[in-house]
Parts: structure tokens; C-alpha cells; sequence
């Protein structure tokens, strides 16, 4: 619990400076009304606030009451986690092996948690969902799950980490394939960078502005901005996408026959990179033809990111069923809206695609066993291909 409210404390740091691009690191925590640089016992999560009563200490305005109950839920998130994997048969492959084998497995999920959380608090305010928050957690997936299973089959004998599949784990084919899939993507990437293919919706900025100005005094409840050309530029990243995909397909070409005899940590490493692929495939697919269909913009490129950062910490197969299950948060939260808005007599905003990724995400770390049981004929044909 105390670990947990100390990263909700930077979690706070995050959320307000983040999507101001400033630096998470300098200058120190201070007042946002004085300016005034906080003393550490300022800073205890929760108490801190508590002391305080919620005023600064020195000009005495108002401290939100969103710091503490960010600080506080995040520490509930990580003893909640705790107690999901360790003290209760909801995920038996950790409660069997124990937190001294799977704690590296324990803290990138909490880690996974609370780069989700502040992705919810930023995107449901601010309709954005930071890069970095995905790509952090996308390098951190790429470092703690080989690392962890090189040290397991090193100095254990019975390799649990690799052989209950508590990390992703793909086959040759899914090893090449995600190879080749990341050279394309970084072959675009760096065609984009050089201006040799288009970047789409490169003056959202401007035609969000002029599209403003047209709604006039409706703007305030208009909220969703529809880019006039959307279909247009959509194409364009098509065309991006089109080396990944084709890099995909050579590398699932190129794929050894026979068992591959490489080191374990590679097999993660491919299973890390084809979660990372399938979750932003799954959700730049729906992008692509949600756009095309309706003419308007669908999902966000945050979107993107995140379910590929989702998907490289728990896997490929485990993202088909957070897609899935995110539209029923999304249907759920717009029939609150609804009857709140009927009653209250008020028009309320909606809520962005993240925060129902976030929540689907959770439900499929609880409830992985039953999820993935109940999808087991539909994921059979992927294992075969892609998946050990």
C-alpha cells in the first residue's frame, strides 16, 4: 500500500506536467498558485494532503483533492493486484509459483496499472493520450520479461517462469513474422521522418480551429471535432502501414522449419513484440475502417499505442479479448450519460476510447484463466501459427 501511494504521488507528477511537456524530474514539487518549492513531509502520500487540510502551507490556496485519491487508489490497485495473484486461485500460475519467482512479473503489472491510470485521468480530460506513458511501458515489457526468464532458466531448475507461460511466449514463425513486421514499421518510420511518405492529418490543428469558428457559439456542444477530409488522409496510413504488413508476411515466409534451437529469452522477446503488433493492429484496423465507413476520424493514434503497450506486457492472445470486452465499458458509460444527462437537464461530454481499454485491460488481468478458456477454439488457430 505504501509503495503503491509513493508511485501515485509521481502518478500526480505525471498527470499534470505531462501533457504540458514539461519535465517529470525538474524543477522539485511546488505550489501551483505560489510557486513555492514543497518540504518532503509536504509530499507524504496522503498524509501529506491530510496535514495540510488541503491547503498550501504557505499562500494556503486550495490543494485539489485529486492528489490524495490518486495517491490512495493506486496504493489500493497495487494491494488489490497482490491479493488477486497471490492469495486467491483468479490467476493459479502465479499463486503456484509464488512471489518469490514471479515478483518481476508482479511489478511490470503494476506498472502496466499505473501507466493505465494516468493514461485514464489525461485522456478523460484532456481527450490525449501521452506517447511516452505507452512507450515507457512497452520498454519496460522489452527488458523485465527476457531478463526475468534468462535469470529463471540460469538459476532454477524448474524454469517456471517460461514453462507456466506466465510471459508471452511465441513460436518461430511468430518470432520472424514479428521481426520482419517491426523492420517494415521502422523502414516507414524513417520514410515518414525523411518526408518521402505523407503524414496524415499533418494540419489537424488548423482545420480543428476553422471548424470551431464554423460551429460558433454551438462549439461548447459540439465537442468531437469530425476533420473535414478524413477518408483522404486515413489512406495515407495505409500506405504507412503497408511495410509492416508486408515485412510481416516475409518474415512468416522465412520462418524455420522444425524446432528452433534458440535461447528461451528470444521466444519471450517474440512474444513481447507480436503482443505489441496485434494490439495496435487491432486497433489501427478499427481506425482505418471506422474512418473509411463514416467519413469521420475513428479512435485516436494513443489508442494505438496503448493496446500495443497492453499487448507487449500480457500478451498477444490476451488483447483479443480487452478489445472485445472495451466496447462494453464504452456502452456502459454512455448509457450513464445518457440517463444522468436526462435527469440532471444537462449535456455532459464524452468520455475518449482510453479509459474503456484501461478497464478491459483489468478485467483480463483478474480473469484471464475463464476469459482465455472460454476463447480457447478461436485462439487455437493462432497458437498454432504464432503462439507456444
Amino acid at each position: 500500500m505504501i509503495y503503491g501511494s509513493c508511485i501515485g504521488s509521481f502518478l500526480n507528477v505525471v498527470i499534470y506536467r505531462l501533457p504540458e511537456g514539461k519535465s517529470l524530474i525538474s524543477p522539485g514539487s511546488r505550489c501551483p498558485s505560489c510557486d513555492h518549492g514543497l518540504a518532503w513531509y509536504d509530499n507524504l502520500p496522503v498524509l501529506g494532503w491530510l496535514l495540510l487540510r488541503g491547503k498550501c502551507r504557505y499562500c494556503k490556496a486550495p490543494i485539489s483533492i485529486q492528489y490524495p485519491i490518486v495517491e490512495a487508489l493506486t496504493g489500493l490497485m497495487f494491494v488489490g493486484l497482490f491479493y488477486v495473484y497471490y492469495m486467491t486461485l483468479l490467476r493459479p500460475d502465479f499463486f503456484r509459483c509464488g512471489f518469490g519467482v514471479t515478483w518481476p512479473i508482479f511489478i511490470l503489472h503494476c506498472l502496466l496499472l499505473a501507466g493505465l491510470f494516468a493514461s485514464t485521468v489525461i485522456d478523460a480530460k484532456l481527450f490525449i493520450i501521452p506517447r511516452s506513458i505507452p512507450w515507457f511501458l512497452t520498454i519496460a515489457a522489452v527488458i523485465i520479461l527476457p531478463t526475468a526468464v534468462w535469470y529463471d532458466i540460469a538459476y532454477r531448475p524448474n524454469w517456471q517462469l517460461f514453462n507456466h507461460k506466465l510471459v508471452p511466449i511465441a513460436r518461430p514463425h511468430g518470432i520472424t513474422s514479428a521481426a520482419g513486421g517491426l523492420i517494415g514499421l521502422a523502414i516507414s518510420i524513417l520514410l515518414l521522418k525523411l518526408k518521402l511518405i505523407p503524414l496524415s492529418f499533418a494540419d489537424y490543428e488548423q482545420a480543428y480551429k476553422a471548424h470551431l469558428d464554423e460551429l460558433g457559439d454551438e462549439g461548447d456542444e459540439n465537442a468531437w471535432f469530425h476533420y473535414p477530409r478524413a477518408r483522404g488522409e486515413i489512406l495515407k496510413e495505409v500506405l504507412f502501414l503497408s511495410l509492416p504488413v508486408l515485412g510481416f508476411g516475409i518474415g512468416f515466409a522465412l520462418a524455420p522449419t522444425g524446432n528452433a534451437l534458440w535461447p528461451a529469452w528470444v521466444f519471450v522477446l517474440g512474444g513481447v513484440a507480436m503482443g505489441y503488433l496485434m494490439g495496435a493492429a487491432l486497433i489501427w484496423l478499427t481506425r482505418i475502417l471506422g474512418t473509411l465507413a463514416f467519413g469521420k476520424e475513428a479512435m485516436g493514434l494513443g489508442d494505438v499505442h496503448l493496446l500495443a503497450a497492453i499487448g507487449a506486457i500480457i500478451g498477444p492472445g490476451e488483447t483479443i479479448p480487452v478489445f472485445f470486452i472495451a466496447p462494453f465499458f464504452g456502452l456502459a458509460a454512455a448509457l450513464a450519460i445518457f440517463g444522468l444527462g436526462r435527469i440532471m437537464k444537462k449535456r455532459f461530454q464524452p468520455i475518449p476510447y482510453g479509459p474503456y481499454l484501461a478497464g478491459a485491460t483489468v478485467i483480463v488481468m483478474i480473469f484471464r484463466e475463464p476469459i482465455m478458456t472460454r476463447l480457447e477454439p478461436i485462439m487455437k488457430i493462432f497458437d498454432i501459427l504464432f503462439l507456444a
